[in-house]
């Protein structure tokens, strides 16, 4: 389990031309909450939480008046124009309760069917959600994909973790190997060859019989 660092002021003003200038100033609104204590308004360096967000740590300790409150990263707002991020929430935890997070999946290898056959590996999931207790917290799903070939996959039923159970559906698809759009089109083309030839044939079968009946 990775913590991160994470620093944040204690806003006193939460008035729309403060936080504009907080903006302006290279900083974001934010929120830390406990359970049923009262929410506190924050501001937080937006470059230092992008560093948080991108080291992949789950647990943040969040630090502000002096004080290390251990605590996730629960939601994000975005600009609708321009995907930057305005706000964020923090939710305080305890390291022995259980809580609810998505796990990224990593994938590792060169598959086979990709390497020697020319198919493509297509990833349909990115994330996993599970529910641990915070000490628990894994990493990552890494996902050896080497010995896959056209036609093999990979869903969540075949993924396990100790100290952690899995929530996103079993027969949830993450990644398969599938043919390239230039072999599907050989096929086909291959395929239809086939069925003039096929066509062909029974054509002049027909003229034989024609012939004989005369």
């Amino acid at each position: 389990m990775a913590n991160y660092r994470l620093n944040s002021q204690v806003r006193t003003d939460t008035h729309k031309r403060v936080t504009k200038q907080l903006r302006r100033d290279g900083k974001i609104p934010a929120v830390y909450y406990f359970h049923r204590e009262k929410p506190v308004p924050l501001a937080v360096d937006l470059k230092e939480l992008r560093a948080a967000i991108h080291s992949g740590a789950h647990i943040i300790e969040l630090h502000m008046d002096n004080k290390k409150h251990i605590c996730i990263l629960r939601d994000l707002q975005h600009n609708p124009v321009t995907d930057e991020i305005t706000h964020a929430d923090f939710m305080g935890i305890t390291l022995k309760e259980d809580i609810t997070v998505n796990i990224p999946i990593v994938i590792t290898g060169n598959a086979i069917g990709v390497r020697e056959f020319g198919g493509v590996l297509a990833q349909h999931l990115w994330e996993i959600e599970v529910k641990c207790k915070a000490s628990d917290i894994p990493d990552n799903f890494t996902i050896d994909v080497t010995n896959l070939n056209i036609g093999d996959s990979i869903s969540v039923a075949d993924l396990s973790v100790e100290n952690a159970v899995i929530l996103t559906p079993a027969d949830t698809s993450i990644l398969s190997v599938v043919k390239s759009t230039g072999m599907k089109l050989e096929e086909e083309a291959e395929a239809a060859a086939e069925e003039l030839e096929e066509g062909g044939e029974g054509e002049a079968e027909k003229g034989e019989d024609s012939e004989g009946n005369e």
